[in-house]
């Protein structure tokens, strides 16, 4: 059987009430920035990404960004003109994956977060944005970046309610959390550490089946967090037949 030929991470650049998908995945500049000011940019280079300072407290990074060129971004959660809404757990309509009818699932997929495309390791408290600080995230040391992921593939039932339980920075699994099947969404958010901590989808969806897996991020900052240019790896991780 073939690979998928078609596999997209999709931001929700519309509102809520009424998404509108936008592809960041693949390609040269596709990608999701984040801020703390809602006033970023849209036509900001990349080089050209403002710095944020450094909290004296852990806190989330409210606004995110979905750029499909170097200097064409919207907002993620459209809040008027293009620029995004503060990060809200109620604004589950944030993100999904969306794969083609072409290729056969081997196993569940899973979605989680590396340092570079290279999909390296991840070292736990290295005060990276995804190896976390023990002060910052947790006695044992999570990834600054959480998610969460629904319980069954978009064509059975799109959510239709939020996670019962925001993010917190302290939030994650060692190894993996697996929402329970069918119409929920993970209790806690999970940290997205490579393959150190992840979400597991809770079956392996159908084959040469065309669909979509909604799930949210959430990127929290603190003081312990080692400055530099932050480019984790948000990513989509299975195998096929």
């Amino acid at each position: 059987m073939a690979d998928f030929t078609l596999l997209k991470h999709e931001m929700n650049t519309g509102t809520q009430g009424s998404p509108s998908w936008t592809d960041v995945a693949g390609g040269s500049n596709k990608e999701v920035r984040f801020s703390d000011v809602s006033s970023a940019g849209l036509a900001t280079a990349s080089a050209s990404w403002p710095f944020m300072t450094r909290p004296a407290a852990t806190g989330g990074v409210d606004y995110a960004y979905a750029f499909t060129a170097d200097t064409t971004g919207l907002g993620i959660i459209d809040a008027g003109s293009g620029v995004p809404t503060a990060f809200s757990n109620n604004n589950y309509k944030m993100a999904r994956w969306n794969w083609d009818n072409v290729g056969t699932f081997a196993s569940a997929p899973i979605f989680t977060a590396y340092p570079t495309t290279g999909h390296g390791s991840v070292s736990r408290g290295d005060g990276s944005v995804l190896g976390g600080h023990a002060t910052d995230t947790g006695g044992t040391a999570r990834s600054y970046l959480k998610g969460n992921a629904f319980g069954r593939v978009d064509s059975a039932g799109a959510p239709g309610a939020a996670p019962s339980n925001a993010p917190a920075v302290t939030d994650g699994a060692t190894g993996a959390a697996t929402p329970s099947a069918g119409a929920n969404w993970l209790t806690n958010y999970q940290g997205l550490q490579g393959d150190n901590d992840w979400i597991a989808f809770p079956s392996t969806p159908a084959a040469t089946t065309a669909d979509t897996w909604s799930h949210m991020f959430r990127l929290f900052t603190g003081p312990n967090m080692s400055p530099g240019t932050l480019v984790p790896v948000m990513a989509f991780k299975y195998t096929y037949t």
